[in-house]
């Protein structure tokens, strides 16, 4: 299978040939920690993806409104696939509920589980939400996780990682931005990104066979 990973598009080149955020190896370094003040949390860094380029549990959550719009803030617009094999990758599924409910400053329809007192606390309940991704795969209807994230507690390599042919952010901004946004993607794909021109042409063949899509 494969889960999502968005990415900045001038950070391909790096992932491409390794950067310091990967120790030089490419492919995508864990180099972000999965948390500032549960003793565990900090100590695990992690590279984190969806299990969808758009879930639902992010794009229309009951309990957490606007949580799409605060994490594509955080993230960037070029939609990576990771490829998982679920017998013998250390891949993992937690519940970032647990630390949203803590940030939330609007609790009204949050759930009693997810309001805790203290972040560390908060961050001790992501961490013991912790299952591997077969295992959610297996019981996602009974766990009921309202935010799952995926987890890679290590490098991922770049032999398991591809540029997906469908780019939803990217996508987005083509039809809502000016012209001139779109036009400046393509000359940063030329550089950054060789490997977007397919999804770009695409693009490009689909708005021409659809005349009545005008972009602002």
């Amino acid at each position: 299978m494969v889960v999502y990973h968005y990415s900045q598009i001038d950070k391909w080149n790096e992932i491409v040939r390794g950067s310091y955020r990967s120790s030089d190896q490419p492919g995508l370094g864990a180099c972000r920690r999965m948390g500032h003040s549960d003793q565990e949390a900090w100590e695990t860094s992690a590279v984190f993806a969806l299990l969808d380029p758009t879930p639902k549990s992010w794009t229309q959550n009951s309990y957490f409104k606007d949580i799409w719009q605060w994490l594509k803030w955080d993230i960037g617009d070029l939609l990576l696939e990771i490829a998982v094999d679920l017998e013998t990758d250390n891949v993992f599924v937690v519940d970032r509920g647990h630390v949203e409910g803590f940030l939330y400053q609007d609790k009204t329809d949050i759930p009693e589980r997810f309001l805790h007192s203290t972040r560390k606390l908060a961050e001790r309940k992501m961490m013991e939400s912790r299952i591997s991704l077969k295992d959610f795969l297996a019981k996602e209807e009974e766990l009921q996780y309202a935010l799952p994230e995926v987890i890679f507690p290590q490098h991922v390599p770049l032999d398991k990682i591809r540029i997906s042919n469908t780019q939803p952010s990217l996508e987005e901004k083509a039809r809502t931005y000016p012209e001139g946004w779109f036009r400046d993607l393509k000359i940063r794909a030329k550089q950054y990104v060789p490997e977007l021109s397919s999804w770009i042409n695409n693009y490009e063949c689909r708005e021409v066979s659809s005349p009545s899509k005008e972009r602002r």
